[in-house]
Protein backbone atom coordinates (compact mmCIF):
# COMPACT_ATOMS: atom_id res chain seq x y z
CA UNK A 1 0.00 0.00 0.00
CA UNK A 2 2.71 2.31 0.75
CA UNK A 3 4.60 1.52 -2.68
CA UNK A 4 1.57 2.33 -4.44
CA UNK A 5 1.11 5.81 -2.67
CA UNK A 6 4.75 6.67 -3.08
CA UNK A 7 4.37 6.04 -6.71
CA UNK A 8 1.26 7.87 -7.05
CA UNK A 9 3.10 10.84 -5.31
CA UNK A 10 5.65 10.50 -8.11
CA UNK A 11 3.48 10.15 -10.92
CA UNK A 12 1.30 13.36 -9.81
CA UNK A 13 4.68 15.20 -9.20
CA UNK A 14 6.00 14.04 -12.69
CA UNK A 15 2.89 15.80 -14.06
CA UNK A 16 3.11 19.08 -12.86
CA UNK A 17 6.45 19.62 -13.55
CA UNK A 18 5.62 18.46 -17.07
CA UNK A 19 2.71 20.94 -17.38
CA UNK A 20 4.85 23.41 -15.59
CA UNK A 21 6.85 23.23 -18.76
CA UNK A 22 4.78 23.42 -21.25
CA UNK A 23 5.50 26.50 -24.05
CA UNK A 24 2.43 28.75 -24.48
CA UNK A 25 1.85 31.75 -26.34
CA UNK A 26 -1.26 33.47 -26.09
CA UNK A 27 -3.20 36.65 -27.41
CA UNK A 28 -6.12 38.65 -27.00
CA UNK A 29 -8.95 41.22 -27.41
CA UNK A 30 -7.44 43.68 -24.89
CA UNK A 31 -10.64 45.52 -24.95
CA UNK A 32 -12.69 42.66 -24.40
CA UNK A 33 -14.65 41.93 -20.94
CA UNK A 34 -13.93 38.22 -20.14
CA UNK A 35 -15.27 38.21 -16.61
CA UNK A 36 -19.09 37.46 -18.38
CA UNK A 37 -17.79 34.62 -19.88
CA UNK A 38 -20.19 31.76 -18.49
CA UNK A 39 -21.09 29.48 -21.15
CA UNK A 40 -19.50 28.17 -24.47
CA UNK A 41 -20.67 26.34 -27.83
CA UNK A 42 -18.58 24.71 -29.97
CA UNK A 43 -17.61 26.62 -33.52
CA UNK A 44 -16.83 23.92 -36.35
CA UNK A 45 -13.00 24.24 -37.58
CA UNK A 46 -13.21 25.24 -41.30
CA UNK A 47 -12.26 22.48 -43.01
CA UNK A 48 -8.12 21.62 -43.95
CA UNK A 49 -7.12 21.88 -47.88
CA UNK A 50 -4.78 19.04 -46.83
CA UNK A 51 -5.69 16.22 -44.09
CA UNK A 52 -2.87 14.68 -41.89
CA UNK A 53 -4.00 11.12 -40.79
CA UNK A 54 -1.46 11.63 -38.08
CA UNK A 55 -4.00 14.49 -35.85
CA UNK A 56 -6.55 14.30 -38.31
CA UNK A 57 -8.77 11.97 -36.99
CA UNK A 58 -11.97 11.12 -34.88
CA UNK A 59 -9.77 9.64 -31.72
CA UNK A 60 -7.91 13.23 -31.76
CA UNK A 61 -11.07 15.34 -32.24
CA UNK A 62 -12.35 13.30 -29.12
CA UNK A 63 -9.79 13.44 -26.78
CA UNK A 64 -9.16 17.59 -27.41
CA UNK A 65 -12.48 18.25 -26.99
CA UNK A 66 -12.92 16.20 -23.67
CA UNK A 67 -9.44 17.98 -22.67
CA UNK A 68 -11.01 21.12 -23.05
CA UNK A 69 -14.43 20.68 -21.84
CA UNK A 70 -12.83 19.22 -18.42
CA UNK A 71 -10.90 22.77 -18.71
CA UNK A 72 -14.15 24.97 -19.31
CA UNK A 73 -15.78 23.09 -16.66
CA UNK A 74 -13.14 23.39 -13.81
CA UNK A 75 -13.51 27.51 -14.63
CA UNK A 76 -17.19 27.41 -14.12
CA UNK A 77 -17.65 27.65 -18.14
CA UNK A 78 -20.39 25.73 -19.06
CA UNK A 79 -20.75 23.92 -22.37
CA UNK A 80 -24.43 24.37 -24.18
CA UNK A 81 -26.20 23.37 -27.29
CA UNK A 82 -27.84 26.46 -28.22
CA UNK A 83 -25.16 28.82 -29.85
CA UNK A 84 -27.50 31.83 -29.42
CA UNK A 85 -27.32 31.04 -25.41
CA UNK A 86 -23.20 30.95 -25.73
CA UNK A 87 -21.24 33.86 -24.59
CA UNK A 88 -18.23 32.54 -26.38
CA UNK A 89 -17.53 29.72 -29.17
CA UNK A 90 -14.94 27.74 -28.95
CA UNK A 91 -12.65 26.21 -31.97
CA UNK A 92 -9.30 24.36 -31.90
CA UNK A 93 -7.27 23.48 -35.20
CA UNK A 94 -3.72 20.41 -34.81
CA UNK A 95 -1.11 20.81 -37.55
CA UNK A 96 1.96 18.80 -37.33
CA UNK A 97 5.18 19.18 -39.29
CA UNK A 98 8.77 17.78 -39.72
CA UNK A 99 11.47 19.27 -37.64
CA UNK A 100 14.65 19.25 -37.31
CA UNK A 101 16.66 18.85 -33.19
CA UNK A 102 20.85 19.54 -33.07
CA UNK A 103 22.86 18.56 -29.82
CA UNK A 104 26.25 19.50 -30.19
CA UNK A 105 28.86 17.82 -27.46
CA UNK A 106 32.13 17.16 -26.60
CA UNK A 107 33.74 13.23 -27.14
CA UNK A 108 37.59 12.75 -25.87
CA UNK A 109 39.52 10.55 -23.76
CA UNK A 110 41.60 12.18 -21.13
CA UNK A 111 42.51 15.46 -20.33
CA UNK A 112 40.48 17.27 -23.24
CA UNK A 113 42.63 20.31 -25.37
CA UNK A 114 41.86 23.68 -24.59
CA UNK A 115 42.23 26.84 -26.83
CA UNK A 116 41.99 30.17 -25.48
CA UNK A 117 44.00 33.25 -27.96
CA UNK A 118 47.02 33.47 -27.88
CA UNK A 119 47.53 30.02 -26.15
CA UNK A 120 47.49 26.24 -27.11
CA UNK A 121 46.83 24.07 -24.31
CA UNK A 122 45.84 20.52 -23.26
CA UNK A 123 46.69 17.16 -23.96
CA UNK A 124 43.95 14.23 -24.89
CA UNK A 125 42.33 12.66 -27.64
CA UNK A 126 38.83 14.17 -28.44
CA UNK A 127 36.73 16.06 -30.72
CA UNK A 128 33.28 17.58 -31.08
CA UNK A 129 30.56 15.60 -32.38
CA UNK A 130 27.01 16.82 -33.90
CA UNK A 131 23.65 15.27 -33.24
CA UNK A 132 20.73 15.90 -35.64
CA UNK A 133 17.28 13.90 -35.33
CA UNK A 134 14.24 13.95 -36.74
CA UNK A 135 10.95 14.29 -34.89
CA UNK A 136 7.21 15.65 -35.66
CA UNK A 137 5.93 18.91 -33.93
CA UNK A 138 2.29 19.57 -33.30
CA UNK A 139 0.91 22.42 -33.05
CA UNK A 140 -1.99 22.78 -30.92
CA UNK A 141 -4.33 26.16 -31.16
CA UNK A 142 -7.32 26.61 -29.07
CA UNK A 143 -9.66 29.97 -30.37
CA UNK A 144 -12.37 31.78 -28.22
CA UNK A 145 -14.39 33.46 -30.53
CA UNK A 146 -16.80 36.21 -30.54
CA UNK A 147 -20.41 34.25 -31.66
CA UNK A 148 -21.83 37.87 -32.56
CA UNK A 149 -19.24 38.81 -34.88
CA UNK A 150 -17.15 35.67 -35.18
CA UNK A 151 -14.04 37.80 -34.51
CA UNK A 152 -11.11 36.30 -32.64
CA UNK A 153 -11.12 37.47 -29.13
CA UNK A 154 -8.40 34.95 -27.52
CA UNK A 155 -6.16 32.25 -29.31
CA UNK A 156 -3.88 30.26 -26.78
CA UNK A 157 -0.85 28.27 -29.01
CA UNK A 158 1.76 25.45 -27.72
CA UNK A 159 3.82 23.67 -29.92
CA UNK A 160 4.92 20.36 -28.32
CA UNK A 161 7.09 17.23 -30.07
CA UNK A 162 4.23 14.47 -30.81
CA UNK A 163 4.51 10.79 -29.51
CA UNK A 164 5.07 8.75 -32.36
CA UNK A 165 4.29 5.82 -30.19
CA UNK A 166 2.46 4.82 -26.50
CA UNK A 167 -0.90 3.50 -25.44
CA UNK A 168 -4.23 5.76 -25.94
CA UNK A 169 -3.93 6.29 -22.08
CA UNK A 170 -0.75 8.19 -22.60
CA UNK A 171 -1.90 10.00 -25.78
CA UNK A 172 -5.00 11.15 -23.44
CA UNK A 173 -2.50 12.20 -20.65
CA UNK A 174 -0.40 14.33 -23.47
CA UNK A 175 -3.36 15.97 -24.69
CA UNK A 176 -5.03 16.52 -21.42
CA UNK A 177 -1.52 18.66 -20.16
CA UNK A 178 -1.44 20.49 -23.13
CA UNK A 179 -4.48 21.83 -23.09
CA UNK A 180 -4.19 22.22 -19.26
CA UNK A 181 -1.21 24.42 -20.17
CA UNK A 182 -3.07 26.20 -22.85
CA UNK A 183 -6.08 26.97 -21.06
CA UNK A 184 -4.46 27.68 -17.84
CA UNK A 185 -3.80 31.58 -18.87
CA UNK A 186 -8.22 31.32 -20.33
CA UNK A 187 -9.89 33.73 -19.18
CA UNK A 188 -7.28 36.60 -19.13
CA UNK A 189 -8.75 38.70 -16.34
CA UNK A 190 -8.18 35.58 -13.80
CA UNK A 191 -4.63 36.14 -14.02
CA UNK A 192 -4.67 39.93 -13.59
CA UNK A 193 -6.51 39.26 -10.45
CA UNK A 194 -3.67 37.17 -9.37
CA UNK A 195 -0.92 39.32 -9.93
Amino acid sequence: MKLLIKISILFFSVLLSACGGIPVAIDYNTEHDFSSVKSYAWLAPKQKIIVDPLVDNDLMTRRIKDAIGRQMLAKGILLVEDDSAADVFVSFHLSAKEKLSMSHYHSHFGYYPYYSYPHVGGYGFGGSSIDVRQYTAGSFVVDIVDPSSRHLLWRGISERRLQESGTPQQRDLFINETMRAILEQFPPYLKKAAQ
